[in-house]
């Protein structure tokens, strides 16, 4: 029994087939909730021309504050990837998509 343990824990260990299954569905999960950086330009986009439709309906009350929460999300976002050890242009793009990259699953 202990060889079994062993085994298990083993990193040479082949996994069992609930373990492939899990590891599948991450990987679809992961490929399916993806953004790339042409989704987060089309984010922007489309976050640029809701807040012209809302401005010119409404004011400029709204767009300022609709665009204020998109600044400070990216802000935070630059903060969270510069702390996680993120360099460069890499920080910025990385903040971008994680504020516009919601509109790849429009």
């Amino acid at each position: 029994m202990e060889k079994d343990v062993e085994r298990e824990r083993s990193a040479a260990a082949v996994p069992n087939a609930y373990e492939r299954v899990l590891a599948e569905d991450r990987r679809v999960i992961r490929e399916a909730l993806r953004s790339s950086r042409g989704g987060a330009h089309f984010g922007l986009v489309v976050t640029a021309l809701a807040l012209g439709a809302v401005g010119y309906l409404e004011g400029p009350k709204w767009p300022l504050i609709i665009g204020g929460v998109f600044a400070v999300w990216f802000a935070l976002a630059l903060v969270v990837v510069r702390r996680r050890g993120g360099r460069s242009w890499k920080v910025i793009e990385r903040a971008y998509i994680a504020t516009f990259g919601w509109a790849q699953w429009l």
